[in-house]
């Protein structure tokens, strides 16, 4: 467990505050806007189930370019509502890490990335979703009308079915809607054929599965009335059908039957699909019948206020881990701002400085692709006698060019409020990491580096008095193999906890307590309450180790294949 991320009862009493401050605006998908997430447990039963088509959108809500989607992706979901009875809509968190699995199977590149899954969908190697290229959402709504249009919803009726089993597949409808699709092989041109572009072109082609864009204007007639629960609506493209209803074909005309098969007649003014759907409208209206309510009107997100819920949930969901994201905000923090701040490096200085360096080479903290360029960083300033602050951070940006530092949020060193906890947390996470993960290095040379860390570069005069008033308990010189470096950090850790307990720096609201808890390592202590070294060494190894580093909160796009 992050040892600075303790919940006692304040902490849900936070996350509540933190919710109900702005109403559910905190949310990042609101169900409100016709939006339901899915996770690993419900992905699969999500899919398949057996009457609805399935946009699902894999997204992270650090990633920038999903952040940048977001207001267009709710105006999309929130225009399908209409389309509820034949669609559902999705989402999919990618950044948490119980998702990564799914999301690596499903070959998501980057985030966000828009999937369209036909009806009782079962998962398959080759077939892993249509996926939707375009951000615009007349686009998306364009093309997922296309796909749609394989629903049984929209199978044509023939002049071999029955007209007396029509109601079949529909329990709860008062009446069908019989619409013919118009093509020029059938009737001479009219004065408008189609009222868009696609209705056009599907109106010089027959009808059939052939044609790209089949029954265009019978499709989006069915689609804009389906938030009417009480009509839907079958197309044909064989005139004869009309004879089953005892008419003549003719064009522009739709037919209405009740569920006693008797037969109105409705003609739009001309051959488009929206003077259809208006046709049938007003029928439904005089008739004292309306659409499904609308959805509720709701806030735009606050992307901030969601992050920092979201992050609030995740952590006291998953108390036991440690954050690729608290490191990256460290070694970034450190390297960009705080270092720069010396206005030489010089002697001591430099040469902690290079220590550092070495150090994040041999036990990257980062990704692994800044490896390489932490080596060069290191390379860069060995051989320099003295650098200034300002070199020092022209040869970060040289030499770390290529690396984008995507933990932009604090997530197991969150705080309740500015100043509080962040870096200093963040800090002692990294060193923590480190001691176990530089089982190479001599015993003792990271807690070393720690100290002369605070003790060049902190300015902060309580934080060398703690560490030196422990080191007089227990001397350096004592660290002679690896496990004593790693306990000896974790006893000075909490020796400064116990000092700073209760003070102004201290988070109300994430007390330092003694880590670990009871709670989070019961075989920790005896039955007298007192450690066991042993145990409490298994557990800091288990817990900082780099197979334990979690995703999530990393701005990441292209981390889940």
């Amino acid at each position: 467990m992050n040892p600075y991320l303790y919940y006692t009862p304040a902490l849900p009493l936070l996350m509540c505050l933190l919710l109900f401050s702005s109403g559910l605006s905190q949310l990042l998908y609101n169900t409100d806007d016709n939006v339901e997430q899915l996770d690993f447990a419900s992905f699969e039963t999500g899919l398949s189930e057996p009457t609805r088509g399935k946009l699902v959108k894999f997204f992270n809500g650090f990633c920038k370019d999903s952040q940048d989607f977001m207001p267009a992706f709710r105006k999309l979901s929130r225009k399908l509502y209409k389309w509820k009875r034949i669609l559902k809509v999705h989402v999919f968190d990618c950044s948490k890490d119980e998702n990564h699995e799914i999301c690596r199977s499903f070959i998501i590149r980057s985030t966000p990335t828009l999937r369209y899954f036909p009806m009782a969908y079962r998962r398959d190697p080759e077939d892993l979703g249509t996926e939707i290229s375009s951000r615009k959402v007349k686009e998306i709504e364009s093309e997922l009308a296309l796909y749609l249009a394989e629903l049984k919803y929209f199978k044509l009726f023939s002049r071999e079915d029955n007209v007396t089993d029509i109601f079949r597949d529909y329990e709860h409808v008062k009446y069908i809607a019989m619409v013919f699709q118009m093509c020029l092989f059938n009737f001479m041109p009219h004065f408008e054929t189609g009222n868009s572009m696609e209705e056009k072109q599907a109106s010089l082609d027959n009808c059939n599965k052939d044609n790209p864009i089949v029954a265009a204007i019978g499709r989006n007639t069915l689609l804009e009335l389906l938030p009417y629960n009480q009509i839907a609506v079958r197309v044909f493209d064989d005139h004869h059908v009309y004879a089953k209803f005892n008419v003549s074909p003719v064009p522009n005309l739709i037919v209405v039957l009740n569920r006693k098969l008797k037969p109105l007649f409705l003609t739009p003014e001309v051959d488009t699909s929206e003077a259809y759907v208006a046709a049938v409208r007003q029928f439904l209206e005089f008739n004292d019948l309306k659409a499904h309510k609308p959805l509720q009107k709701t806030q735009p997100t606050n992307i901030s206020e969601a992050l920092r819920y979201e992050i609030l949930k995740q952590i006291k969901k998953q108390p036991q881990r440690i954050y690729r994201a608290d490191l990256e905000r460290a070694v970034d923090q450190i390297l960009n701002l705080e270092l720069p701040k010396t206005s030489n490096f010089v002697g001591k200085r430099l040469k902690v400085v290079n220590n550092f360096l070495r150090l994040m080479y041999n036990s990257n903290p980062l990704r692994p692709e800044a490896k390489g360029m932490l080596n060069h960083l290191y390379n860069s300033m060995k051989i320099k006698s003295r650098v200034s602050g300002v070199g020092f951070r022209e040869l970060v940006i040289k030499a770390l060019k290529n690396y984008t530092f995507e933990g932009k949020n604090y997530i197991g060193c969150i705080a309740s409020r500015p100043h509080l906890r962040d870096f200093n947390c963040s800090l002692w996470t990294l060193f923590h990491y480190l001691t176990v993960e530089s089982k190479s290095l001599n015993a003792g040379s990271v807690v070393q580096l720690l100290k002369d860390y605070v003790k060049f570069f902190m300015y902060c005069n309580d934080c060398q008095n703690h560490l030196q008033e422990f080191e007089k308990r227990r001397p350096l010189s004592d660290v002679i193999e690896h496990d004593q470096e790693i306990l000896w950090l974790w006893q000075a850790h909490n020796y400064v906890n116990k000092q700073l307990a209760g003070a102004s720096t201290e988070d109300p609201e994430f007390p330092k307590i003694q880590f670990p808890s009871e709670r989070d390592c019961p075989s920790c202590r005896d039955k007298r309450s007192k450690w066991r070294t042993g145990e409490v060494l298994k557990y800091l190894k288990s817990i900082y180790a780099l197979k334990n580093l979690s995703w999530f909160g990393m701005a990441t796009c292209n981390t889940y294949i």
